[in-house]
């Protein structure tokens, strides 16, 4: 593979801030985003584990305050600088090295466009993690594949081809992935082989790039990849 891999982690708290005299208070979302162009042995940019200090952070200094007091600029960029600062001083190495940056949302979610997503559940356990990982134990999700236009604040979906839509729901919906995919089966993993199944069947996305596929395990978390499939 040729290209890059992305995650997210999010963490929502709730605060207010004072803007030009009155109180601006909403539910915040922190968006921690990596970047590599290769994989770790068991297929992760990071485990999303070692993200767990900015929960912390977030909680012990940002959820239900009075943002004004906390930080220097509470600002959506004052605040998201502010976090990337904090995490590259204080996130383990191998996070530090591929953190992107972190960005602020607020509000709540907007639903994705109909036809632009496609859902579906299924099993899988990790290889190559320590037997106390919970990742290493037999688990499902609910899966959401995307195929972000770009990489915005939010995703920017395209169409679902219909066929992709009918081979995911029809051959990978209430399986285990392990016995599907002859690979760790990883958000990062997946995204890959869906990039390279939509690659091969002449599927593109604007001005003919390759097609970026979104993998989300959870409402908190997605990775991605993005380039060329070999």
């Amino acid at each position: 593979m040729s290209g890059l891999w992305r995650i997210g982690k999010r963490f929502p708290f709730e605060a207010t801030r004072e803007v030009g005299g009155r109180f601006d208070g909403r539910t915040f979302t922190a968006e921690v985003v990596l970047a590599s162009e290769t994989l770790s042995s068991p297929g992760f940019v990071v485990d999303f584990g070692v993200l767990s200090p900015v929960k912390k952070y977030i909680g012990a200094v940002l959820d239900h305050q009075l943002l004004n007091e906390v930080v220097p600029d509470p600002s959506d960029d004052g605040l998201a600088q502010h976090l990337t600062t904090w995490a590259r001083n204080h996130l383990p190495p191998e996070a530090c090295s591929v953190l992107q940056r972190v960005r602020i949302h607020t509000g709540r979610p907007a639903s994705l466009p109909a036809r632009t997503a496609v859902d579906f559940d299924a099993s899988h356990r990790l290889d190559g993690l320590p037997p106390d990982h919970q990742c290493a134990r037999l688990h499902g999700h609910s899966y959401r594949v995307i195929l972000p236009a770009e990489e915005p604040a939010w995703p920017a979906p395209a169409n679902m081809p219909p066929f992709f839509a009918d081979y995911l729901v029809g051959d990978v919906d209430g399986r285990l992935l392990n016995d599907v995919f002859a690979f760790n089966p990883t958000c990062e993993h997946l995204a890959a082989y869906f990039a390279r199944w939509l690659h091969e069947r002449d599927v593109t996305g604007p001005d003919g790039c390759p097609v970026t596929v979104r993998v989300s395990e959870t409402e908190s978390t997605w990775g991605e990849y993005q380039g060329r499939p070999e």
